[in-house]
This record gives structure tokens, C-alpha cells and sequence, in this order.
């Protein structure tokens, strides 16, 4: 067997794991989300997205990418895992000093005093997290995708059942804080029961300065990149109010969901099998080109698709209440689509040492973003989604042209893995544009036209794999058991 079939049988297996998984992990925070969207008004929800963008904009600080440089890293020693494990629990105990902080001073910096109430919930994560730490990040350095991808589905259980029960409760805006601390607590524990074997608290800071190189260079890209989207929701609060940012929380959550699960998720999987692949052969190729194939198949069509029947959906799902967040979820699902368009830069950027090229990138990214959405939320809340277009399109232009000299592929090969993938999109959105544009973009369109309409897509995307002899076909008819129908270089 060469490289190349094992480099493809490997991610096809982690892939299976992770999706599989991942597919309930799914249904069942999308359930839980469009549960509480029944129980809580836009205001009570702006209030907790008030709260987490706090929490999120200090946690951007602790973005030092210490789990990457103990997975990357090709001997890892005691030593290393003991700065790693040290400098993660100062910042965990910092940034949940930060929270309390202003979760008890926060009448004098915040308008409602129900925001300073949830960050005093919110600061219990951070500090919960520094126990989670070392066990989540070896056992994923040690592909151990199926027991990480379950501890992950048990985290996902325990927040929706305690968000739905205190939301029934009457808990309100504080449920989500509540249900955050829930599963934080149970990631902690289980990944310690799991993962056993690399439990340490041993506290060292001695011939730390090569990560903190690393973590310097990471808190600028990975830390700008989360506080962004969060200065973001700031503006909606302060510009727009608590309802519409409730509104846009809910459009925002939804594509951050279907982000991560289509491609957060596979990226993990994906870095660990890049950066196996860069310690035992010298190369990146072969798992970038193959795994961009299999990414764009699946999402630029997935994507695509919410962008048009958003409408429907959220009026569906969540309910009249909810038909703001329509338009900004359809902005944000063409942003992700063009986004793919440089997917796996970060992964790249990191295996390649070009962390400090690409953290200028980011805050330059950031810094344009977030003008675009201010400037958009002068006039609305959908135009200010359509300003966060504006970050990605400057990634498209930057990042694209280098991927392919990152990964040690030629343009052409480059180029090769996103064939297709347009007309995958085109065939699987199809037949629900038809739909949509004949009740006139309607969001009342009924339930059985949508869900032939995605049924009719799928055929025709399947259709279509198969005619263009595309790669992800064979794929799914090896994760399925069948035998391919098509052999590919």
C-alpha cells in the first residue's frame, strides 16, 4: 500500500469517527437551540451574547495555540508538558479573575445589570477549563478520535438538557450561562476519566521561551480571529440593541454550528494528520489536496443551500419571532462559502512557521471586518451582516495565492482540488432556488416543498458526484462498504 492510500484511509477513518459523532453532537445542540428559542424572547438571549462576547474577547487572549505546539511538537518531553499545562492555568485563572471581576463591577460598565450577573456565571469556565487541558489535548495528539469525539457528545448532552431545564425553570437569560458551567464541568471530569494516563499537575515555566514565541504569534492570529465576531456583537448591542443582537446571535450561532461541525471539526482531524504526515515524511500534500476535495464537496452545497432556504428555516424552526435573524444567517452562510475558498490557511500557516506573517494578516483582517459591520450596522442589521463579507474577501485575496507553495502542491494541483465543486453546488441548491423563487423569497414557504426540495438537491449532488468522477464519491462508498465506482490518481 502506498503513502497516498494509507494518507487517504487514515482520514477517512478519523473523518468517519468525528462526522459520525459529530451528527448527533448536531441534532442534539440544534435541537436544544431551537427549543430555547421557544423559551426565551431575542432580549433574554442579546443579554447572554452580551456576556459571551465578554468572555470570549478575554479568552482571545488565552488563544496562545499551547494544545497545536504540544500536538505539533515531533518529541514531546515532560518538561514541555509542564510549561504547556502551567502557562494554560494562569491564563485560565486570569481570565476568570477578568470576569469576576467585571461580573461584580459590572453595574458601573454595563447598562442592565442582568450582563453583569451571567460574566459571574461565565467566570467559572475558564478556571473548569485548566483541568481539561492536558487529557483533551493528548489523547487528540494520540488520534484518539473516538473517545475525544464522545466526551464531546456528552458535553453537548449535559448543556442542552440543563439549558432547557432552567429556561422551563424560569431561569431566563441565565440559563445558557448555567448550562456553559454544566458542560464545561463535565468535559473536565470525563476527559480526566478518559484520558487518565496524562493527568499532571506539575508546574514548570523553565525553557518555556520557544512556546511562548509560538504563543505570541498564535494570540494575535487565533486571538483576533475570535474577537472580532465578538467587538462585532458589541457594536449590535450598543448600535442596534439587545433584541436585534438577540437576533443575531441566533443567525450567528447557527453558522458558527454548521461552521464547525462541517469544517472545525474536520480540521482537527485534518491538522493531526498533516502534522503526522510533516513528522514522518517531510510533506504536507497529500492530506491537504485530498482533504480539500472531500471539504469543498460537502460544504460549498451545504452552505450554499442554507443561504437560500434561510428564511423558511428560521421561521420553521424558531418562529415569527425570530424572522430577523433570516436575512444576516444568509450573509453569514455566503461568507462561509467564500471562506472555504482558503480553507485550512491556519493549518498551514502554523506546520509551515509562518505564524507571524499570518497574525499581521489576521489583525489587518480583523480591523477592515469590523469596520465593514460597524458601518453596515448604521443602516441595519442584515447590511451589517453583509459587512462581515468584507474580512473574508480580504482572506480570499491573501491567503489563495499562497496555499498551494504552503502545502508543496503546484497551482494546477491546487486548482485541481476545487474542480467541481462549483457544479456540486449549483445541481445540490438547485431545486430549492426553484422553490424559493416561485413563492417569491417567501419565508413562509410549507414544510413539504422545502424538505422535496432538499431531498431533490441531495439526489442531484449525489447525481453529480458520480458523473464528475469525483473523489468524495469513492469516499462515501468506502465509509458505506460498497465498492467504489470509479478509480482515482
Amino acid at each position: 500500500m502506498d503513502q497516498s492510500t494509507q494518507t487517504r484511509g487514515s482520514v477517512r477513518r478519523s473523518l468517519a469517527w468525528t462526522y459520525g459523532t459529530h451528527l448527533v453532537v448536531f441534532a442534539v445542540s440544534f435541537a436544544s437551540a431551537v427549543i430555547v428559542s421557544r423559551l426565551l424572547t431575542p432580549r433574554e438571549l442579546g443579554v447572554f451574547g452580551v456576556g459571551m462576547a465578554v468572555a470570549a474577547m478575554l479568552g482571545a487572549i488565552s488563544q496562545f495555540g499551547l494544545a497545536n505546539y504540544l500536538i505539533r511538537d515531533h518529541e514531546l518531553s515532560r518538561q514541555t508538558i509542564a510549561v504547556g499545562f502551567t502557562v494554560n492555568a494562569l491564563v485560565g485563572l486570569a481570565a476568570g479573575g477578568l470576569l469576576l471581576l467585571l461580573g461584580t463591577a459590572g453595574q458601573a460598565v454595563f447598562s442592565d445589570p442582568a450582563i453583569a450577573r451571567t460574566l459571574r456565571v461565565l467566570a467559572l469556565v475558564p478556571v473548569i477549563g485548566i483541568f481539561e487541558f492536558l487529557p483533551a489535548t493528548l489523547l487528540i495528539r494520540d488520534r484518539r478520535f473516538g473517545q475525544t469525539s464522545l466526551v464531546q457528545l456528552g458535553k453537548a448532552m449535559v448543556n442542552a438538557i440543563t439549558v432547557i431545564g432552567f429556561a422551563q425553570a424560569g431561569w431566563g437569560y441565565l440559563s445558557p450561562a448555567i448550562a456553559a458551567v454544566a458542560g464545561a464541568a463535565f468535559g473536565a471530569v470525563a476527559f480526566n476519566m478518559v484520558g487518565f494516563r496524562h493527568i499532571s499537575f506539575r508546574l514548570s515555566l523553565r525553557g518555556g521561551w520557544t512556546l511562548a514565541v509560538f504563543a505570541v504569534h498564535m494570540m494575535s492570529a487565533g486571538g483576533v480571529s475570535i474577537l472580532a465576531p465578538r467587538l462585532a456583537e458589541l457594536v449590535v448591542a450598543q448600535m442596534l440593541g439587545l433584541g436585534a443582537l438577540g437576533l443575531y446571535t441566533r443567525a450567528s450561532g447557527l453558522a458558527a454550528m454548521i461552521w464547525e461541525g462541517a469544517y472545525g471539526l474536520s480540521t482537527r482531524v485534518i491538522y493531526i494528520q498533516m502534522a503526522a504526515e510533516l513528522r514522518e515524511r517531510g510533506t504536507l500534500k497529500q492530506t491537504f489536496l485530498h482533504a480539500t476535495r472531500l471539504l469543498i464537496g460537502i460544504m460549498w452545497p451545504a452552505m450554499a443551500g442554507l443561504a437560500v432556504i434561510s428564511g423558511p428555516v428560521v421561521h420553521l424552526l424558531y418562529g415569527p419571532q425570530w424572522a430577523g435573524a433570516a436575512l444576516p444567517l444568509s450573509a453569514l452562510m455566503i461568507g462561509q462559502v467564500i471562506a472555504i475558498g482558503f480553507a485550512m490557511n491556519w493549518e498551514l500557516c502554523v506546520l509551515t512557521g509562518r505564524t507571524g506573517w499570518q497574525a499581521r494578516i489576521e489583525i489587518a483582517r480583523a480591523l477592515l471586518g469590523l469596520a465593514g459591520f460597524a458601518l453596515g450596522a448604521l443602516v441595519s442589521l442584515p447590511v451589517a451582516a453583509m459587512g462581515r463579507i468584507v474580512d473574508v474577501l480580504l482572506g480570499y485575496v491573501v491567503y489563495r495565492p499562497r496555499m498551494g507553495e504552503m502545502a508543496g502542491a503546484s497551482a494546477a494541483e491546487v486548482r485541481g482540488a476545487y474542480a467541481g465543486g462549483l457544479w456540486l453546488t449549483v445541481a445540490a441548491i438547485a431545486p430549492a432556488a426553484g422553490v424559493m423563487a416561485l413563492a417569491g423569497w417567501a419565508p413562509e414557504v410549507p414544510l413539504a416543498r422545502i424538505a422535496v426540495a432538499i431531498v431533490a438537491g441531495a439526489g442531484l449532488w449525489a447525481t453529480a458526484l458520480r458523473a464528475l468522477r469525483h473523489p468524495l464519491f469513492d469516499e462515501l462508498a468506502a465509509v458505506l462498504g460498497k465498492k467504489p465506482g470509479h478509480a482515482h490518481g
